[in-house]
């Protein structure tokens, strides 16, 4: 598995070969990590001869790819698409477990938290086990596959038997979800993987 600081690594790699003004600051911002842990990844993958180092003056270092650079780059490219695979598919059997046991409960309907590519999969396990969607919570978007989009500042309470999370930590898709600013978890929402939940249904299926 793709671990969150080689994606870190593979941004800046990415960025560096755009871009040679990079500082602390900047990579902090865009990887949304904190100026210590850029700092460190950078000095590493100075360290490991990866970027090449370029002062201008006092307040402006450049920082340019290696052939050590341009090789880590293109591996963990491969990796990452190769992760990616690994996730879609994975999630695609979640999504249709989770379904098929919210079914099996007796719920009927459900709502999405997101409308991206995992609300995308959802759908599918959705109409698989004849869930009915009834609203999708985004920060924007009209409708979703045909489906009314209301404002995460709506998701005050609803009247469905499940709230389906398809937001996700893209740098740990399969270990954490992230919900939206000032949205906390109920006992309506569940999870893609969710270990608890799987593990309570499995008991409740043996009993």
């Amino acid at each position: 598995m793709v671990e969150k600081n080689q994606l870190f690594e593979l941004e800046i790699l990415k960025h560096v070969e755009d871009d040679a003004r990079l500082n602390n600051r900047l990579a902090a911002s865009k990887l949304g990590c904190s100026v210590k842990l850029a700092h460190e990844l950078l000095r590493k993958m100075v360290d490991r001869g990866c970027l090449h180092i370029k002062k201008l003056h006092s307040r402006r270092w450049d920082y340019f790819l290696t052939p050590k650079g341009i090789a880590e780059k293109a591996r963990l490219t491969r990796e990452f698409i190769s992760f990616s695979r690994y996730f879609y598919h994975e999630a695609r059997k979640a999504s249709s477990m989770l379904c098929r046991r919210l079914s099996e409960r007796g719920y009927k309907t459900v709502a999405f938290i997101g409308t991206g590519d995992l609300a995308e999969i959802f759908y599918l396990g959705v109409k698989e086990w004849n869930l009915d969607i009834k609203i999708v919570y985004a920060d924007k978007a009209e409708k979703f596959l045909g489906v009314p989009v209301k404002a995460f500042s709506e998701l005050i309470d609803t009247d469905v038997d499940a709230l389906i999370i398809c937001t996700y930590d893209e740098h740990n898709p399969m270990l954490k979800f992230e919900l939206p600013d000032g949205i906390k978890r109920t006992e309506k929402m569940y999870w893609l993987f969710d270990e608890e939940f799987y593990n309570n249904t499995k008991e409740e299926i043996e009993h």
